[in-house]
């Protein structure tokens, strides 16, 4: 599993490893800077390379990967903001200049870059504190405008490090190339948006060098980990009863899609409780379920409903509530039950629209809430923008709030059990479509029914969010980017690491 860190406590960890064992700068950033070439080599075999040096450790990077892009057989150009690096940026400005690469100035291009392949970016880097202004907006302008593959170098310029908000112009990248560990401001905010793919490279600095956690990442091979091989004798009440209360009259897909994850993740036994309007609709759709019809009456549900919730949940290993359940009085009232429920409670859609509109009740720790921005904004009673704008804040307050391990959904997907934060970073616009979210709240308690309290609730989360992610890229894969449907999801669920086959 990965881990983030953030520029400030990067550039702790390293002056500590360096005073610590004697290690100077400029190995580091040799380190760093054949990562770079690494990424050229991939990106522009033999090609010719243009590096945007700015006057911090950054450019020094860029000085010192323009000189192994050399000596590797690739051309090199250099464009700096100021001849004045000092340090080991200056040493490595040195070193390009004795290899006899070109270094021309920025303020006498006149608007137009040198002939080249490929850009790297090595302006500025995570130290940057300030819009960009001058040359160097004027640089990533003409980057970005140029249609050139860019590769930044540990985050695109005019991105904050630690929260992924631009700072002004920014460097669009097509691969970013970051050191020792991935920077939050690469998964949070507009980051995404602007980073590229994502590579991170070794500079020396053991992986669990310091006592930095940062934001939890994890990756397909820790499926191999954590989703062990079935026993030989294993049978289906060895992996758990799931209990899903979902769908109404024009909302049964939604039950459909949860409990059909809910049984392709690996639960042993999937009980969907629903109106008696729509069980015929659920026995089609989801073949694999029980199903328990809730009596209808012309005054809605009838009396015995709750006590069909309770006798469903006294054997649950986990439940869920929300998908397409509506929020009319009578599913309000169908909330009880499940607050009671002594098993973990998946609490989404609709039934989270339930809890925002009520007085505000504790939830237990090992439920999980899965809201998306605008449900996050209701619960806490704040606006959307407010959400967007810190969304780990708002997973944060959601947990203090209301008691439950917190998922907050988004392009990368952030998850807190109040002690400790993740982050996904696997997934596609592709999956940007009604259902989706059914289909990742199914995985989530499929997860919770197998391993009730084996698995701590943020480690099922991540696995959750991972696998559905996964799912979404194999989906694309097979139908496009537009094409891709809840049920495509459901078909290309795995437990394994192998997404792209």
């Amino acid at each position: 599993m990965d881990h983030t860190i953030t520029p400030a406590e990067m550039k702790t960890l390293e002056a500590q490893f360096m005073a610590e064992y004697g290690v100077p700068g400029s190995l580091l950033m040799e380190h760093a800077a054949q990562g770079v070439a690494d990424a050229l080599r991939r990106r522009a075999p033999g090609g010719c390379a243009l590096f945007l040096c700015g006057p911090g450790n950054n450019g020094g990077d860029g000085y010192a990967a323009a000189r192994l892009w050399k000596q590797q057989g690739g051309r090199s150009v250099i464009v700096e903001l100021s001849p004045d690096a000092k340090g080991d940026a200056g040493l490595n400005r040195t070193l390009a200049l004795l290899a006899e690469i070109p270094i021309r100035a920025a303020s006498l291009l006149h608007g137009q870059l040198p002939e080249c392949d490929i850009i790297v970016d090595a302006l500025f880097g995570t130290g940057l504190s300030r819009p960009v202004d001058g040359p160097a907006a004027v640089l990533i302008h003409l980057a970005n405008e140029s249609g050139r593959p860019i590769v930044a170098v540990d985050i695109p310029s005019g991105l904050d490090g630690t929260t992924g908000k631009p700072t002004g112009p920014r460097i669009i990248a097509s691969e970013t190339v970051t050191f020792h560990r991935m920077k939050p401001g690469l998964l949070l905010g507009e980051g995404p948006r602007f980073c590229g793919e994502i590579t991170v490279h070794p500079i020396l600095i053991p992986i669990d060098y310091g006592s930095v956690s940062g934001l939890a990442c994890m990756k397909p091979s820790d499926l191999r980990v954590y989703i062990r091989p079935r026993d030989m004798y294993a049978h289906k009440g060895t992996f758990g009863r799931a209990v899903i209360l979902a769908g109404a009259p024009g909302m049964a897909g939604a039950a459909a899609f949860a409990a059909n994850a809910c049984i392709r993740t690996g639960a042993g036994l999937t009980t969907v409780v629903c109106r008696e309007s729509i069980l015929p609709l659920i026995q089609t759709l989801a073949p694999g379920a029980v199903c328990i019809p809730l009596t209808e009456d012309e005054n809605g549900l009838a009396a015995d409903a709750l006590a069909l919730c309770r006798e469903a949940l006294s054997t649950a290993s986990a439940a869920l509530i929300g998908p397409g359940l509506g929020q009319d009085e009578a599913a309000r009232q169908l909330l009880t039950p499940f607050l009671e429920a002594k098993c973990p409670v998946v609490w989404d859609a609709d039934a989270l629209n339930l809890l925002a509109s009520g007085e505000t009740v504790k939830l237990k720790p090992r439920d999980v809430i899965t809201p998306h921005p605008g449900e996050a904004a209701r619960l806490l009673a704040c606006t959307n923008a407010a959400v967007t704008a810190d969304p780990l804040a708002a997973a944060r307050d959601l947990r203090q709030k209301w008691g439950a391990c917190t998922l907050l959904k988004g392009a990368r997907t952030l998850m807190t059990d109040g002690r400790r934060f993740a982050v996904n970073r696997f997934g596609t616009p592709a999956m940007a479509k009604g259902g989706s979210g059914d289909v990742l709240a199914g995985i989530m308690t499929g997860l919770l029914a197998q391993y009730p309290a084996s698995r701590p609730t943020l480690l099922i989360m991540q696995l959750a969010a991972l696998i559905h992610g996964l799912s979404g890229l194999r989906a694309e894969k097979i139908h496009g980017e537009n094409c891709v449907t809840p049920q495509h999801l459901i078909d290309c669920i795995r437990l394994d690491d192998q997404y792209l086959d």
